[in-house]
């Protein structure tokens, strides 16, 4: 049978990974190559001859090999390429290499200091601009209480800004700004009295609302508490 050989290409190809830290420390590990040739090292009669196959990397996956995690780095039909993962972490695939951490989750970021809060009323077919609490409108505007008449009535992100109603929870920075914004209008009815709704501003910041109170009859008027978060 032919033997199958995986070749390194690329310049210091020898120096597959750097060695765990002795500390329990976070690390970065790189794939190590972007790309790799795989032939047939088997000696052949004459006349005879093999294209080898070159690739570049494709993705990195975290694999279990005979029940030990291991960080593998895949080539397309040229193969793949793997090692243990460092003992005593946990490690995540990301681009070009893996992300390795000491047993449990990392630690949440910091939170960035406090941009603009307060309390609004907003009436509906008012706008308002979540950076600095302004009802009105504007290009700052963020958020458009959009009532087409009293039983369709939207909350409808403007000027680039985003929205994210998820579970309606107290998600708070860290959770907002992991969240799946949307620009698309959310009915009024999707967000009673209670939830909590987030924002991305069309100045780039996180932002959350709570919707705590709406008038009975028409027209209507949201009260809500807000967030809006510095830039991290």
């Amino acid at each position: 049978m032919n033997k199958v050989s995986l070749g390194i290409a690329g310049a210091g190809a020898a120096l597959l990974f750097a060695a765990a830290p002795a500390v329990a420390n976070a690390v970065e590990i790189n794939c190590p190559a972007t790309q790799v040739r795989r032939e047939i090292t088997t000696p052949l009669p004459g006349g005879w001859w093999n294209t080898p196959i070159v690739n570049s990397l494709t993705d990195t996956a975290v694999v279990n090999i005979g029940g030990t995690p291991a960080l593998q780095c895949r080539y397309g039909p040229a193969g793949s390429i793997q090692r243990n993962a460092p003992g005593g972490m946990t490690c995540t695939a990301r681009p070009g290499g893996f992300s390795c951490h000491p047993f449990g989750p990392p630690p949440p970021p910091p939170t960035p200091g406090t941009f603009s809060t307060g309390g609004i009323s907003l009436p509906q077919s008012y706008l308002v601009n979540f950076d600095n609490g302004t009802v009105g409108g504007g290009g700052g505007a963020d958020l458009w209480f959009h009532a087409v008449d009293p039983t369709h009535m939207y909350l409808q992100p403007r000027n680039g800004a985003v929205m994210a109603v998820g579970d309606r929870s107290n998600r708070g920075w860290a959770g907002c700004r992991v969240a799946a914004f949307s620009p698309a209008p959310v009915p009024l009815a999707a967000v009673p009295v209670g939830s909590y709704v987030c924002m991305k501003t069309n100045a780039g910041r996180i932002s959350q609302f709570r919707v705590n109170g709406i008038n009975p009859g028409y027209p209507k008027t949201l009260q809500l508490g807000y967030t809006t978060w510095r830039h991290p």
